[in-house]
């Protein structure tokens, strides 16, 4: 095969509008793995939320997490790689967004866990979807070690509040958008693309034999710099001119579509 490793993305692209990696995408799975090929995730997850889909697929190769921020053996259960946010950023981003002038709410993300203010229905349901647990924290910006921030809500008033932590702060930072809903503060120059690189040194691999897929602005970069970048049918324009290809959605089973393709070499 001229691809030797597939990396997908999860929600909106390895997983269903339900959160289920169907039949079809599980036995394409299996058999490119069976042919030798490498299959693996690079997801905004964490290690919890993503350890129940590294199990379903019995993954036995590094994943890229938060992002980015991470990549994580599953089998040794051993950080590979880890980039954080500094504390300067991070205090002043979680102080701006703690004086309430923005009406959204905010994740805090670190390797102990995942940190809010309160318990909100939206926190529920997500606590719920992901397999996580989130903790209350009064006073956020006392946190350190933070991996990403997620502000959760509508999208624009998440970004004047971006804008505004970049003209504030002397520490440039990435901010991509992850869901219709969320907008996140990486490290500077963290992105899927970045880590996708360094797992590619990890496991002696040519990113020219790569083939990654995804639907969101948090997977461009990773679609750019792939050997094969692909976007889900699901996917915005912008992520869609950015790839070599096109693929079916994430409801019509799009990552065992082009796992066949590249299985019968037909890209």
């Amino acid at each position: 095969m001229k691809y030797k490793m597939v990396v997908a993305d999860a929600d909106g692209t390895l997983l269903n509008d339900k959160k289920e990696i169907t039949a079809a995408t599980k036995n394409s799975i299996k058999k490119f793995r069976n042919m030798g090929g490498i299959f693996t995730l690079a997801t905004g997850r964490g290690i919890l939320s993503a350890t129940p889909y590294i199990n379903e697929l019995n993954l036995d190769v590094p994943v890229i997490l938060f992002n980015g921020c991470m990549i994580y053996d599953p089998v040794n259960k051993k950080i590979l790689h880890e980039k954080y946010l500094s504390d300067d950023l991070y205090k002043l981003t979680a102080n701006l967004w703690q004086e309430g002038r923005y009406d959204v709410e905010i994740l805090v993300y670190s390797i102990d866990g995942i940190f809010v203010n309160k318990i909100s229905d939206f926190i529920k349901s997500y606590m719920a979807i992901e397999h996580v647990k989130c903790d209350v924290v009064d006073d956020l910006p006392s946190l350190n070690k933070i991996l990403k921030v997620l502000f959760r809500g509508n999208s624009k008033t998440s970004l004047k509040l971006v804008d505004e932590i970049r003209h504030l702060s002397n520490k440039p930072f990435t901010c991509v958008q992850s869901d219709e809903f969320f907008i996140e503060i990486l490290p500077y120059g963290v992105t899927k693309g970045s880590a996708l690189i360094k797992l590619c040194e990890i496991l002696n691999i040519n990113i020219d034999q790569v083939v990654a897929i995804g639907d969101q602005d948090n997977d461009k970069e990773m679609i750019i710099k792939a050997g094969f970048g692909v976007a889900m049918g699901n996917a915005d324009d912008i992520i869609k001119n950015s790839a070599n290809y096109i693929a079916k959605s994430n409801l019509e089973d799009g990552v065992s579509d082009i796992l066949e393709k590249v299985i019968n070499e037909e890209i």
